[in-house]
This record gives structure tokens, sequence and C-alpha cells, in this order.
């Protein structure tokens, strides 16, 4: 009987003090990717820009959604009701011509918010393509350990998506250093 109070109470206090440590972590996150592609700014823009662009290269291509707004622009928008992932609208909520664009992804309600930005650059090589997401999992305990890992998680899809969008405008993509970034 010994064993089992002292194999409960073992138990119990792991769950605590993973609890506990949960509730003092961060929820925010942030995610950068870059990547160089020997292509003009203004034809990655077009494909930026635009709801069919973000369907086909990226992982909004995933989630069988409905087209919400304008195809274009700000506004544009994507909605789906998925089992697999949730309730959501991903929306393009700002555009500078040719140089940025900006979107929000709000998932149950705005239970979780996603923000993210692409900046276009013109080097020597072509355009460098600078991506920055960011999100806050609130005071959840359980995500807050998941902040943890989204540099590698969401990363990793961010450099999927760059790899896809390559491949649609026909460029091989380079090798790339460890990490992902140029």
């Amino acid at each position: 009987m010994t064993l089992i109070k002292f194999f409960i109470t073992a138990v119990a206090a792991l769950l605590l003090l993973f609890v506990g440590l949960g509730l003092v972590l961060d929820g925010e996150w942030e995610v950068e990717r870059s990547r160089v592609v020997p292509i003009p700014a203004e034809a990655l823009y077009a494909e930026l820009a635009s709801i069919d662009g973000w369907t086909t290269w990226g992982s909004l291509g995933t989630v069988e959604g409905e087209r919400h707004g304008p195809p274009s622009g700000p506004g544009a928008t994507v909605r789906w009701d998925d089992p697999q992932w949730g309730e959501g609208e991903w929306t393009l909520t700002g555009i500078e011509s040719d140089r940025a664009v900006e979107y929000e992804v709000r998932v149950e309600g705005g239970a979780l918010i996603t923000r993210g930005r692409l900046d276009l650059d013109s080097v020597a090589e072509g355009t460098r393509i600078h991506w920055t997401e960011s999100g806050d999992f609130g005071w959840n305990p359980f995500l807050a350990f998941m902040a943890l890992g989204m540099d590698r998680m969401q990363g990793s899809e961010m450099e999927k998506s760059l790899d896809r969008l390559q491949d649609h405008l026909g460029v091989p993509p380079a090798p790339r250093p460890e990490g992902g970034s140029d």
C-alpha cells in the first residue's frame, strides 16, 4: 500500500509541476524564414496577394474552404469548418504593392490567432522573401509548451510552402542551410 501511495503522490507532483511550468511559460511565439528566389518581386507579389495563389502553394490548399470577399487584396478570405483543422478563417489584411502582404488566421472563433507577413526585397539574385508568423496561445499551460516548439513545427510548414511556391513558379528549390533560412 505504501508503494501505491508513493506512486500516486509522485504522479500528482509531476502533474502539478508540469501545469505550474506551463502557467509560467509565455504562450507567445514567432517564426521567421527567408529565401531568395530568382524571380522579380512583381511576379511573386501576384501569387502572394491572391487567394488562388495561397490555395495553390500555401497550406490553405490542404483545407476545404469557401472563398469570401474579393479574390485578391485586403478582405480576401477563405473560411472552413474541417474535422481535422476545426473552424477557422484566413484573411489577407494588408498589401503594399510589390513589397509586402499581411494576413491573419483565426481558428475556433479567434481562440487561436496567427498573424503573418511576407516582405519582398529586390536583391541581385532576384527577390528575398522574408516570412514572419506570430501568435499567442494565451495562458493555456499545455499550449505554452507547444509554443516552445513552434519554430521547428511552423517553420517546417513555412519552408514546405516556400518549396511549393517555387515549384509552382517553375523554379527548382535551391539547397538551403540547416534551419531553412538563406
